[in-house]
């Protein structure tokens, strides 16, 4: 049995090209000792994009790779990658990362033999040299709001929990699982280290991944709407901990208001963010209008 921890990285995947991932995963695996063991294991979640993944997984050694018939969401999908993760950590990956460091995969070993409960590496944009101006408001809300260094992410460990670049000890991850109910797309990544930060370690670290997949306005506005049922879902379990983080504080005071003038201001919002240009009101504009949308969530929510 090998002396240094293994680590098992999960990569779930849709309609993403993951070979640039794998590429540099695979090269960092074969510069380590020859007594650490790695492996690799790639889910295809029902994408109906493919993208040569399954040829370039059977050309690198340490890759087993899996799809499934239908799109399950990310939780049942990182769900089904950690019953067959054989580490003694787990290393959570997003296929539209891409590693800073070219020790990356040794940084992260390294506080595995601590035996770090839970190690957060962070995001940043520093290969993603995109200069389309539809990328622009993207970039910057995310680099406001998400690529931060560790000594912030330090000061609030579950809520910059991303698991598109976090590693954990399986055995965590085994008790403590994705909750199923959060399906389609958003805060189930949250509200999962909701429960871990209330019983294990969290230590933020700067070992960031590019974040690659970067989004158009439209597509930013459309994945917050489309969240705000997760949103809702995560205040409704974790009430005490939630609720005045990001838009929800608003929200508490929005959901007091009549439906029809939160849908007003709904629309007038969605139009402003269709108009302005200027960054910084767009992330006002964009913040607030996910309250709104957030405290009609909760007034329905509220009436079943």
């Amino acid at each position: 049995m090998a002396s240094t921890p293994h680590l098992s990285i999960l990569i779930p995947v849709y309609n993403w090209d993951v070979g640039p991932l794998l590429r540099s995963l695979h090269g960092q695996c074969l510069r380590l000792a020859d007594e650490v063991r790695v492996e690799i294991l790639v889910r295809d979640d029902g994408s109906t994009e493919k993208f040569g993944n399954v040829s370039l997984a059977e050309e690198l050694q340490l890759i087993r790779y899996e799809e499934s018939a239908v799109n399950q969401g990310r939780a049942a999908t990182r769900n089904a990658l950690i019953q067959q993760a054989q580490g003694s950590h787990v290393l959570f990956l997003d296929a539209d990362m891409l590693p800073d460091r070219t020790d990356f995969i040794q940084a992260y070993l390294g506080k595995a033999r601590k035996g770090c409960d839970i190690v957060c590496g962070g995001i940043s944009y520093q290969q993603n040299i995109s200069k389309h101006p539809q990328h622009s408001f993207y970039l910057y809300k995310s680099r406001k709001t998400e690529a931060v260094p560790a000594t912030v992410r330090n000061s609030a460990p579950w809520r910059y929990l991303f698991t598109s670049n976090v590693m954990v000890r399986r055995d965590i991850v085994e008790t403590l699982c994705f909750d199923p109910r959060f399906t389609g797309y958003g805060f189930e990544d949250i509200e999962w280290g909701i429960r871990l930060g209330k019983k294990y370690t969290m230590l933020h670290i700067d070992n960031t991944c590019t974040h690659m997949g970067v989004m158009d306005k439209q597509q930013v506005f459309s994945r917050m709407r489309d969240s705000i049922q997760n949103y809702a879902l995560l205040l409704s379990l974790h009430p005490s901990t939630a609720d005045n983080a990001g838009a929800a504080g608003l929200a508490g005071y929005f959901k007091h208001l009549p439906g029809s003038l939160l849908g007003m201001g709904d629309n007038l919002l969605s139009f402003l963010f269709r108009r302005v240009s200027w960054n910084p009101l767009l992330l006002y504009i964009f913040q607030c209008n996910k309250a709104v949308l957030l405290a009609r969530a909760l007034q329905q929510a509220a009436a079943r």
